[in-house]
């Protein structure tokens, strides 16, 4: 089991888009490994997954399941396994060759029929395993 953690940055002061920054935290449980650049805070909940409500600034929380499936048509962009499909052609660099890839996830706004809402700067999020699939890096991309 994976847990993906992503950092509410409104403002785009943080560092969302980088995999060992810590605003961000793909971590395996059980018997994963917590990467050292991961900080926590000791606090018995925290914030959920979202969409927007009737007004821009509400915040509905939301839980998915997820189902793997195939591509459907050619702009699907959110699937496991295989090989990323990244924006930019150097994005894959941020991680050398110690590290598979695990799934990408689509941006979205939570509006319009959106199941979530995840500020990629209209880009896609990727999530990458080490070899031994203890350890987790998670990073976005946008054109």
């Amino acid at each position: 089991m994976a847990y993906l953690f992503i950092a509410d940055d409104p403002n785009g002061r943080g560092l969302t888009m980088e995999p060992e920054e810590g605003d961000n935290a793909l971590l395996v449980q059980p018997g994963g490994r917590v990467p050292g650049f991961v900080r926590g805070l000791p606090r018995a909940t925290g914030p959920s997954l979202w969409r927007r409500g009737a007004r821009w600034t509400d915040r509905v929380p939301v839980e998915l399941r997820v189902t793997a499936a195939g591509p459907v048509g050619a702009d699907w962009f959110s699937w496991v396994g295989g090989r990323p499909r990244g924006w930019q052609s150097d994005f894959v660099e941020l991680l050398d060759d110690s590290w598979r890839f695990f799934f990408q996830i689509d941006g979205a706004e939570g509006i319009d029929g959106d199941a979530y809402a995840l500020d990629f700067g209209g880009g896609t999020g990727y999530a990458f395993l080490s070899r031994d699939e203890r350890e987790g890096r998670f990073f976005w991309d946008c054109v």
